[in-house]
Order: structure tokens, then sequence, then C-alpha cells
């Protein structure tokens, strides 16, 4: 069985902690965020008025400057970008006239959206990398786009109709007939 003197002694050690735990109860803590409101004696240090007196913290800047959670916390530099080199010209050189002259190849269609009535068709130009919602009568890249439906996407220019499938087939540009033949 347990020792009688071993059972005494835990009783009178979790005695010692309730009553330490007790004491810290009411003690003050100083939660400060800044800097602490104690003077050098432990006293807390009030403005003439009875109001508590908080030092000037300054500014954070430098603190926020570095990186928290680096082990190093250096401010962060980026690389210094380069300029690429450019050559001047010396003779003035006769630039042709602009033409508004859009290329032949039709945007690619990515998606539809059809909401309350308006239908917009998601469109990326050749050679683009980002896409843009376009609706009925907008132009992309001289392209009009002349009707929006749940499937396709229609666009024209200069007289020139074509039709722009979402979802192509594999028996798109090929004439219809019997297959076959």
């Amino acid at each position: 069985m347990i020792d009688k003197f071993a059972v005494s002694a835990m009783a009178a050690a979790i005695a010692g902690l309730v009553a330490v735990n007790a004491g810290l109860y009411d003690t003050p803590v100083d939660i400060a965020p800044i800097a602490s409101a104690k003077g050098r004696d432990g006293v807390m240090m009030s403005a003439p008025g009875g109001s508590l007196q908080i030092p000037d913290a300054g500014d954070f800047s430098e603190t926020f400057e570095r990186p928290l959670f680096s082990p190093t916390r250096r401010k962060f530099v980026p690389e210094p970008v380069q300029a690429p080199a450019v050559e001047v010209a010396s003779v003035a050189v006769e630039q042709p006239a602009a033409q508004n002259v859009a290329p032949a190849v039709a945007p690619s269609l990515l998606g539809i959206s059809i909401h309350g009535g308006a239908a917009k068709a998601l469109l990326r130009i050749a050679g683009a990398d980002a896409a843009v919602w376009y609706g009925k009568g907008e132009i992309v890249d001289g392209w009009t786009v002349s009707t929006i439906d749940k499937n396709q996407a229609v666009l024209d220019r200069d007289g020139k109709v074509t039709r722009i499938s979402l979802y192509p087939s594999a028996w798109d540009g090929q004439p219809v007939g019997s297959v076959g033949q």
C-alpha cells in the first residue's frame, strides 16, 4: 500500500501550490505593449493629474521593414534592375503610317457567361497571356462580337463572319456529309 508519509507529502505539496496560485491571482501583470509603466523602483508612474503616464514609443518603421519570421531579420532589399542597352539612331528614320488592319486570326473562346439575359464571352487574343470578358457589340482586336449563345460566339470583321465554338468537336471545319465516303 501507499505509505502514509508519501500521501501526506503529496497533499502538502498540492496545498502549497494552491496557496501560491491564490497568492498570484490578485497580482497585477504589466501588459503594456510599448514600455513598462513601472519606474525603476517598481512603483507605477503617474502624471500630476493622477492618470497613468506612458512614455512615447517612437517610430516602429524599422521593425516593420525587417521580415518577422526570418532568422536573420534583415531588411529586404530588391535586386537592382538593369535597364537594357538602347541603341540611339543618329539618322531620322521615316516610320510608315499606322494601318488599322486587324489580324486574320480570330480570338479563342475560353468561356461564356449568361446572367440575367446579358451574355459575355471570355476571349483571348492570339499571342496574349490574359483573357477578357466581352459583350455583344464590343470590338475585340478588330472583330465585333455579334452574337453570344450558350455554346458559341459569332464574330464579324469587314463582312467576314466566324463562329467560335466553346466545345470544338473533331468534325469542326469538315464538310457535312456521311462518314466513310
